[in-house]
């Protein structure tokens, strides 16, 4: 930046030097004018002296002499004096507009912004001071107050806010950016109201109203598969007693984790759901909580084990009979191994939201890798079998038999 503030300079700088080598004469008539003066008087007094021709004429040279020497001193030294105010008043005139090009660039640029990039930069690699904290805080609302169309200045700093446990202004952050939303941008606006519901929860000492779930309960309308929503309105419902829309909620978040700490503690907020139920004299239908599982016995034909090593990879895994083709679980073992009875279940989910209890009908694969690769290869050997019900309670037998061309 610094560079190109330079370049863009050098012209000006090119402008205001000029002066100093190209410069018009100027007449300087006050030494001068004095000279002439003293000169004339002594000319005239030399004029009414007594003395022969020959004397008054070589004292009349020597007066010529030294007013011309004079004059020559006097137009050297007040070019001298010229001379360097000019050098003097180009380089002032160029330090200053260097200041004021970096003033009005601080003032109007993107200096600000550049820091507070810098600033979210740094933090999602490393922990901020406390100082650099507040630093990007008061960044990010000038970005926010210089570029009010631009709601991700606003809404990276309400996430900052947050974050840092100022909820009641994350709250007025999040409330503005909700207004300034257009309605066709579904997904900010769904995002931005599950923001507003956490920071007003938290702002009010962890207590649910009805607006806030009426709020979270119309982001879940727009997006279904917002985590937090999902999670959010279980507390809310939950505060509010509404406890079969809270076991809802939480159920439809819990079938999308895999068996896990978060799964568990999410349980746990089933169950006590549940609880509350029974005490009201209901009862809840909990079924689900009991993770589904395919067990599964893997073996090899005779023509597949010659054509392998005993150290070849065997990958055997469910997948969705008619969805993504995302593993949903999956094991690995090797030829040596077989057969062997392997057990698929939710607790391999390979991410969240796909698990076997997401998917009625799987297709099951077991295959036999020359090259170590899952991905089915030339040369390497399979057995699928489809559909396949995730409520599968018999042992379900695959020989791999079949090789890939």
């Amino acid at each position: 930046m610094i560079w190109a503030i330079i370049l863009l300079l050098l012209p000006l700088l090119a402008l205001l030097i000029k002066p100093v080598f190209y410069k018009q004469d100027v007449q300087v008539v006050s030494q001068s004018e004095e000279n002439l003066r003293l000169y004339q008087e002594r000319c005239t007094e030399l004029a009414s002296t007594d003395l022969d021709d020959e004397t008054r004429t070589a004292l009349q040279l020597e007066l010529d002499r030294e007013f011309l020497a004079s004059e020559a001193a006097e137009q050297q030294l007040e070019g001298d004096a010229s001379s360097k105010s000019r050098w003097v008043l180009s380089l002032s005139l160029f330090v200053a507009a260097i200041a004021a090009t970096l003033l009005l660039y601080q003032t109007w640029g993107a200096s600000n912004e550049l820091r507070a990039t810098e600033l979210l930069r740094k933090s999602s690699t490393a922990e901020l001071s406390v100082l650099e904290n507040q630093e990007l805080v008061q960044r990010l609302e000038m970005a926010a107050d210089n570029h009010p169309q631009e709601v991700e200045w606003k809404y990276l700093r309400g996430r900052l806010l947050n974050a840092s446990g100022d909820f009641a202004q994350a709250a007025d952050v999040f409330a503005d950016i909700l207004v300034a939303l257009p309605e066709e941008a579904k997904v900010d606006r769904a995002t931005t109201m599950t923001m507003l519901a956490q920071a007003r929860f938290f702002a009010a000492d962890q207590k649910a109203d009805e607006q806030n779930y009426q709020l979270v309960q119309q982001a879940l309308e727009i997006m279904p598969d917002n985590r937090q929503a999902m999670g959010l309105a279980g507390i809310f419902a939950f505060e509010l007693q509404y406890y079969q829309q809270a076991i809802a909620h939480w159920r439809s978040l819990w079938m999308g984790l895999p068996a896990g700490q978060e799964a568990a503690y999410l349980e746990q907020g089933i169950r006590r759901a549940a609880a509350k139920l029974e005490e009201q004299g209901e009862q809840a239908d909990l079924s689900f909580l009991q993770r589904a599982e395919i067990k599964v016995l893997v073996d090899i034909s005779e023509a597949a084990k010659q054509a392998a090593n005993s150290t070849d990879a065997v990958f055997v895994l469910a997948r969705a009979a008619s969805g993504p083709k995302v593993p949903l679980a999956a094991q690995k073992m090797t030829v040596a191994d077989l057969p062997q009875v392997v057990t698929l279940s939710d607790a391999q989910a390979m991410m969240a939201g796909m698990s076997i209890s997401n998917y009625e009908q799987l297709t099951l694969v077991a295959r036999l890798s020359k090259s170590g690769n899952p991905i089915a290869q030339p040369g390497d050997w399979q057995i699928e079998k489809s559909p396949v019900s995730n409520a599968e309670s018999e042992l379900v037998k695959l020989v791999i038999s079949e090789q890939v061309n």
